[in-house]
């Protein structure tokens, strides 16, 4: 493990218990719509942990802001995750085939008025170094729980579709290995062939993106 992922997994991130995240509503691996109130239990419950014991504690989930980054013309941004000599800080995810640009809750962010949006424009601002007048609109589209494997038993991710004003920008994150925009059509055909890797919840957002554009 490099310096920088050593470092990423001493921060604190933003948690929240899942007796809490599930005490009204049943948990199943699935995607969940918006009206499920899963952000204001996130609000009202959430606390703060050291990521390398988040990354094992399977009592909470790690709220995790994902968005679909449309262009101008409504493609959709795909990229190659981090191969492992990369800063990609999850090594269980390396070289995946991914849509969803987003990270972990840290503390920078836990002043700010909605703190799961806000820090998703964050991070979109950083990873794909475009600045916050380049971003058209962002609104939640729903919520991903899966248990299937240790990666997914830790984290919640919560799904919005960002619209940008233009597909040029150049990243400057090097956990973003190799990127274009594709089509809604390109997209499936990718997550339904065998030669690509593609991560779990991408293939399950995926077929919600359709409605947006």
């Amino acid at each position: 493990m490099n310096q920088v992922v050593t470092d990423k997994m001493k921060r604190e991130i933003l948690v929240v218990s899942c007796e809490k995240l599930f005490e009204n509503i049943q948990r199943e691996t699935k995607v969940y719509d918006t009206s499920s109130d899963f952000e204001s239990i996130i609000v009202e419950h959430s606390e703060f942990m050291i990521r390398w014991e988040a990354e094992v504690n399977f009592n909470y989930k790690q709220p995790i802001p994902y968005a679909i980054v449309l262009n101008e013309v409504n493609e959709i941004f795909v990229y190659k995750r981090g191969w492992a000599g990369s800063n990609a800080g999850e090594s269980r995810l390396h070289e995946k085939i991914a849509i969803g640009v987003g990270g972990h809750i840290e503390r920078e962010d836990e002043n700010s008025e909605n703190i799961l949006k806000d820090s998703l424009i964050r991070e979109v601002e950083e990873e794909l170094n475009v600045p916050e007048d380049m971003i058209d609109e962002a609104f939640p589209i729903g919520y991903i729980n899966q248990d299937t494997d240790e990666v997914c038993k830790v984290h919640l991710w919560i799904g919005y579709v960002v619209k940008l004003k233009t597909s040029n920008f150049d990243l400057l994150d090097g956990e973003l290995a190799h990127w274009e925009f594709k089509s809604f059509d390109d997209l499936m055909s990718m997550i339904d062939s065998w030669n690509y890797d593609v991560e779990p919840w991408t293939q399950m957002l995926a077929p919600e993106i359709q409605k947006y554009i």
